[in-house]
């Protein structure tokens, strides 16, 4: 009994270590990945973004595009991808989705789409944007899909990048079932960003893949934020929740009125065409594909020039 109490003090002396590192790592990230944008009032919650004037004078009329990044990632991801590209000669804006890089979660129902719409919407009137191309990448563009159904007065377009629209037949895959149970509070807590921070490369390989990442992805988009404890956490209650989302929004799809591109990168092994965009475009009024062969998930990234182009045409911008 001696002998199995030692253990059980080594164990818990373990995991507070663990806690104490993980404690440090993620202040360290943070505070390599400080907030880049302003602070806007949501609601319950600040929402962090990012506000790109575009950089010659622009039509007054035009819409703003609001980017909406995907999961496990923040703002960085899409401001790199597009938005800096866009802003030439568009307004962006770039907000953390709630739960993720420096935005509060609002409450404890951050993992529903309709709560994220009203804290995102909260802020992008409150800095005077109104008419919006809304982009979504992944689950981002559950988001934006839900913004259409929520605030259709607001939504002039929609552009969809590989976004998860539907709920898998069977539910989720062996590893994001098995994900719940590992990536415990406990274990989210304590040993999962120590183990995953040298894995940031292979991860990166893994979210671009058939397609290599783009050179210093990793660095360059902060992704080792998503990593620490309180934006994890928010991630993992998202991935629970979305399968009974998911279900219950699909139908509401044909609803959608507004231009909506849907990108489908063809070889994205993440969130598989066929399961998701490819039934959401025979759905949508005024849905039209664009087809990416052999590209992977992050699209956005490798073929970021074709999809901004897209994004002006959608604007009414020439070719330029």
């Amino acid at each position: 009994m001696l002998g199995l109490g030692v253990l059980l003090l080594v164990g818990v002396a373990g995991l507070a270590a663990a806690a104490l590192l993980t404690s440090w790592l993620a202040r360290r990230i943070e505070a390599e990945h400080p907030p880049t944008g302003r602070f806007v009032d949501g609601g319950p919650t600040r929402v962090h973004l990012v506000d790109l004037a575009p950089a010659v004078s622009a039509d007054e009329n035009l819409p703003a595009v609001l980017l909406l990044h995907g999961a496990n990632v923040q703002l960085a991801d899409m401001r790199v991808a597009l938005g800096d590209r866009l802003a030439r000669r568009l307004r962006v804006i770039v907000p953390d989705r709630p739960g993720q890089g420096w935005t509060g979660e609002g409450g404890p129902v951050v993992s529903d789409p309709g709560h994220q719409v009203a804290l995102i919407r909260a802020a992008v009137e409150a800095v005077g944007a109104r008419r919006l191309i809304v982009v979504g990448h992944s689950l981002g563009g559950l988001i934006a899909l839900r913004y259409a159904l929520d605030e259709p007065q607001a939504v002039a377009a929609l552009v969809l990048i590989n976004p998860t629209t539907h709920p898998r037949p069977g539910g989720l895959p062996w590893y994001q079932r098995a994900a719940e149970v590992v990536f415990g509070p406990l274990l989210i807590r304590t040993v999962l960003l120590p183990m995953t921070l040298p894995m940031l490369d292979r991860l990166s390989v893994r979210l671009f893949r058939p397609e290599p990442p783009t050179e210093g992805y990793a660095a360059r988009t902060g992704l080792a934020l998503g990593l620490t404890p309180r934006r994890f956490h928010a991630s993992m209650r998202e991935y629970a929740d979305l399968r009974d989302h998911l279900t219950a929004v699909a139908p509401r799809y044909p609803d959608i009125t507004v231009p909506t591109l849907i990108v489908l990168a063809e070889a994205d092994p993440i969130v598989p065409p066929a399961l998701h965009g490819e039934i959401l475009a025979k759905v949508l009024p005024r849905g039209r594909v664009l087809r990416l062969p052999d590209a992977g998930h992050m699209a956005h990234h490798r073929h970021g020039e074709a999809i901004a182009a897209a994004i002006e045409r959608l604007a009414g911008l020439p070719p330029g």
